[in-house]
């Protein structure tokens, strides 16, 4: 009967081990998601205060007059706002890229097709620099290009 006993205990506490391992493991791979999802909310808290308080005002503000058929003023509240991200966050930051990738289409809205054209050429290479060739933003930005490109060599305006 001993023998049996014996046998119980070990189990019971090769289990216990086991469990507890296994209850590491799991809190270490939790953990992980978490904390890289601690720091990047906290990179990207950094980065918005970064940028002056006003920036999310022009963001609105550019949308509005575009709304309202204002294209020019969008066109220069547009500016506005892709000069003060580039200087809180970088040329290449997305958020630099998506309000180059507005204001070009700004542009041509307004009526400047050749200026959308080169600023979207622009934006498909520095794009492809940043994210590579596939990246979709990139092929936006290449289609853009080659439309606002046809718009201002006369070609008829296809719309998106």
């Amino acid at each position: 009967m001993p023998d049996v006993s014996w046998k119980w205990v070990i189990t019971g506490a090769v289990a216990a081990v086991g469990a507890a391992l296994g209850a590491m493991r799991v809190r270490r791979v939790l953990d992980n998601p978490i904390r890289r999802a601690e720091k990047e909310l906290d990179k990207r808290d950094r980065t918005l205060r970064e940028e002056h308080p006003d920036t999310v005002e022009l963001r609105h503000r550019a949308h509005y007059l575009s709304e309202t058929g204002d294209l020019a003023g969008a066109v220069d509240v547009s500016e506005q706002l892709l000069a003060e991200r580039v200087r809180a966050l970088g040329e290449d930051h997305p958020h630099v890229l998506t309000t180059r990738h507005n204001l070009a289409n700004l542009r041509g809205r307004a009526g400047d097709a050749a200026g959308a054209a080169e600023a979207f050429e622009r934006l498909a290479l520095d794009m492809e620099r940043v994210h590579g060739a596939d990246f979709i933003y990139t092929a936006l930005s290449r289609r853009a290009a080659v439309r606002w490109r046809e718009e201002a060599d006369g070609g008829s305006r296809s719309t998106e």
